[in-house]
């Protein structure tokens, strides 16, 4: 997946409405020469795992859908994903009170129609700024390697070794150190992304999934420790990205 390319996800029940807007905009992306990763789901429920990872720059839902609405996939995504561009398409108007704390960009009345798609469009893409989503370079060994900030969950530190484990599995390890956990967080993320959750653990705020007074779980499910005299911080941290 590139990092630098737009990524779109349209999710749809209905087969003719997902064609339509998935051709205009295809559409869209030729007339604007825009490149973009197009992903198409008839299910939310395929449509939430799939964006785990994917994590699109703009969702194009239907909001009526058997079994989750878009309205419960959008508030889902939301979740981890405070700066996605959501658009609904739906034939009912009266979801808009419901919709409200998910913040969607616009809503699409069906039949979609091109001039309303493209506009909308045009406005979300002018929200994204995939060029400069954030990364930071560290060493490894025999050489550097750049790391994307949001697909590391967290970041451990070991025998003077720090680890980062990313989001599809990997582990990716610093060569031995001669500075303490303290000191490399203070030189290499001095941002407020990572707390330390642990003397030797660091976790994405981005990546936390739910948060207790002993124990973080992370998207995808994995939990790491929190320890009781870093709480309060941890907590602090997690409210002011979640609600500010």
């Amino acid at each position: 997946m590139d990092s630098n390319e737009l990524r779109i996800a349209i999710c749809d029940d209905d087969k003719s409405d997902r064609e339509k807007i998935s051709s205009l905009v295809q559409e869209y992306l030729d007339e604007k020469k825009q490149r973009a990763d197009v992903k198409i789901f008839d299910h939310p429920d395929s449509l939430i795992e799939v964006c785990e990872k994917f994590r699109p720059h703009i969702y194009v839902l239907d909001i009526v859908m058997p079994m989750v609405t878009g309205i419960q996939a959008a508030r889902e995504l939301r979740w981890n994903q405070p700066d996605a561009q959501i658009i609904f398409a739906t034939s009912e108007s009266s979801y808009a009170l419901e919709s409200f704390d998910v913040n969607p960009i616009n809503y699409i009345l069906k039949p979609i129609e091109k001039d309303k798609l493209f506009s909308t469009l045009d406005m979300a893409i002018s929200r994204v700024d995939i060029s400069n989503e954030k990364s930071v370079s560290i060493k490894i060994k025999g050489g550097m390697q750049t790391l994307r900030l949001e697909e590391i969950r967290y970041i451990e530190y070991r025998n003077h070794v720090v680890s980062y484990h990313m989001s599809n599995g990997d582990i990716i390890s610093t060569p031995t150190l001669r500075i303490g956990f303290a000191e490399y967080m203070e030189n290499t993320h001095p941002g407020k992304e990572f707390v330390r959750c642990h003397e030797s653990i660091a976790a994405n705020i981005s990546a936390i999934d739910k948060l207790t007074k002993t124990d973080i779980t992370l998207r995808g499910g994995e939990q790491i420790p929190v320890s009781k005299s870093r709480y309060a911080e941890v907590m602090d941290s997690y409210m002011d990205y979640r609600f500010l």
